[in-house]
C-alpha cells in the first residue's frame, strides 16, 4: 500500500513537472514572438510574420504554418506569410471569400476547427496544392473580431491534441497584436497617401478637412455644377524660344508660386498645371452660390499678382509676363480617373472646354467670363468690378454661339 502512494506520488510529481516545463516551453515561445515585433520594421511586416512563423515552426517542429488575413475591401482571405512560402512552387495566390473553406468557416464563426485528417472533410479547400494529414485553424481576432487565420498543419493524420489546440489559441493571441499592428500601418500608409492626393488639390485644411471623403478619394464620378477657371502665360511659346530654357523654368516656377495660393485661398480645386497655366475649379468637393463670385475673385488676385511678379521678375534680371485668364460655369462630371494606385481627380464636360477658349480669345492682362457664369451671380453681390459684352462669338469645339463678357477691373497698386 505504501509503495503504491509512493508510486502515485512520484507519478503525480513528474506529470506536475512536464506540466510546467510545458509552460515555460509555452512562455518562451510567446516572449519570443513578442520580441520579434522589436527588431523588425513593420514597412517590412510580411518579413516580420515570416520571422515570427520560423520561431514558431522551430520550436513546435510542425510541418506547416501560415497566416491568412481579410482583405477589408474585398472581405477576402489571403495569405500573407507561410513557413515553407520560400520552397513552394509559384502559383496563383489562395484567396478564400469569408465563410468558405475551413479558414473561411473559422473567419465567420471565429472558433478554433479542428480537422483530423483533411483528405476526408468535404469542407477543406485544397486548391491544388495536394495537402493531407491534421490541421488546425485558429482564429486571429483583434478588437473583439476575426481579421485572419494561422493554420497549423502536420502530415500524419490526427497529430494535435487539446493542449496542442489550446496553445496554437495562445499563439494566434500573440499574432493578433503584430496583426493589428501591421493593419493600424497599412491604414495609416492609405490614409498618408489619400492626404497627399489631396494636398495635390486643395489648400492644406481643406485636404485634411476631405481625407475622409470617399468622394474624394475614390474611383468613379459624379456631375456637379462647378466654376472653371484657366489662366495661361500669353505668348510662351515666343518667350520659351527667346530665352534660356533655365530662365523658363525659374519663370513658370515662380509664376505656380504666384497662383495656387490665390486659388486655395478662394477655397478652389487646383486641378492641373497645363505647361504655362494651370486649371482649377471652383464648387468640389460640393457646389455654392459663392461659386463663380469665389472664381471671379480669384482671377482678379491672379491677374493682380502676376503684375506684381512681372515688375519683380524685370527687377531680378528675367522676361516678364502676362496672363489671360477664361471663366465658364456649368455641369461637369467630376471624380478619379485612373486606377486605385495610381489616380487623378479631375473634371470633364463643356464648361471645361469653354473656359479653355475663353482664356484663348482673352488678350494680356483680360479676363473673360462666360454669359451664364454672370447669370448665376447671387443678386446683390458686391464684387468690385463689372462686365463688358463682347458680342456674339463661335470658338473651336462649341457648336453654339457664345456671349462672354470681359471683367472690368481694378488694377492692385500694390
Amino acid at each position: 500500500m505504501e509503495r503504491d502512494i509512493v508510486s502515485i506520488l512520484k507519478d503525480r510529481i513528474v506529470s506536475l513537472e512536464e506540466g510546467y516545463e510545458q509552460k515555460i516551453a509555452e512562455l518562451s515561445l510567446l516572449k519570443e514572438l513578442g520580441e520579434a515585433l522589436k527588431g523588425t520594421s513593420l514597412a517590412h511586416w510580411n518579413q516580420l510574420f515570416m520571422r515570427q512563423l520560423d520561431i514558431i515552426k522551430k520550436s513546435t517542429g510542425i510541418y506547416s504554418i501560415s497566416v491568412m488575413l481579410l482583405d477589408d475591401q474585398t472581405d477576402n482571405l489571403y495569405v500573407v506569410s507561410a513557413s515553407l512560402m520560400r520552397s513552394l512552387p509559384s502559383r496563383p495566390p489562395i484567396l478564400l471569400k469569408r465563410g468558405e473553406g475551413i479558414a473561411g468557416k473559422v473567419v465567420e464563426s471565429g472558433k478554433t476547427l479542428y480537422i483530423p485528417d483533411v483528405t476526408k472533410d468535404p469542407n477543406f479547400s485544397n486548391r491544388g496544392t495536394n495537402q493531407e494529414g491534421s490541421l488546425a485553424c485558429v482564429p486571429i481576432i483583434a478588437e473583439g473580431r476575426s481579421i485572419g487565420v494561422i493554420n497549423f498543419r502536420d502530415n500524419s493524420p490526427g497529430s494535435f491534441g487539446p493542449n496542442d489546440l489550446r496553445f496554437f489559441e495562445l499563439i494566434a493571441d500573440q499574432l493578433s497584436i503584430t496583426a493589428s499592428l501591421v493593419r493600424t500601418y497599412q491604414d495609416l500608409l492609405d490614409l498618408e497617401k489619400k492626404r497627399m492626393n489631396l494636398s495635390r488639390y486643395f489648400s492644406r485644411g481643406l485636404a485634411e478637412h476631405l481625407v475622409a471623403d470617399d468622394r474624394m478619394t475614390g474611383l468613379g464620378g459624379q456631375k456637379k455644377t462647378v466654376t472653371v477657371v484657366f489662366a495661361d502665360i500669353t505668348g510662351f511659346t515666343t518667350l520659351v524660344e527667346a530665352n534660356p530654357v533655365e530662365q523658363v523654368v525659374e519663370v513658370l516656377n515662380r509664376y505656380f508660386e504666384t497662383v495656387v495660393p490665390i486659388i486655395f485661398r478662394y477655397g478652389g480645386m487646383l486641378d492641373k498645371f497645363l505647361g504655362d497655366g494651370v486649371m482649377a475649379v471652383f464648387g468640389i468637393p460640393d457646389a455654392a452660390d459663392m461659386d463663380p463670385v469665389n472664381a471671379i475673385r480669384c482671377a482678379v488676385d491672379i491677374q493682380n499678382g502676376v503684375h506684381a511678379l512681372k515688375e519683380r521678375l524685370v527687377g531680378d534680371g528675367y522676361f516678364p509676363i502676362e496672363v489671360g485668364v477664361g471663366i465658364a460655369t456649368g455641369v461637369v462630371v467630376a471624380g478619379n480617373v485612373g486606377t486605385a494606385e495610381q489616380m487623378n481627380y479631375t473634371v470633364i464636360g463643356e464648361p471645361v472646354n469653354l473656359a479653355q477658349r475663353l482664356e484663348s480669345v482673352s488678350s494680356p492682362g483680360e479676363i473673360v467670363v462666360s454669359s451664364f457664369t454672370t447669370d448665376v451671380i447671387p443678386a446683390h453681390t458686391d464684387l468690385g468690378v463689372s462686365f463688358e459684352p463682347m458680342g456674339s462669338i463661335k470658338v473651336k469645339g462649341i457648336q453654339r454661339e457664345i456671349h462672354p463678357l470681359k471683367v472690368i477691373y481694378r488694377t492692385d497698386s500694390r
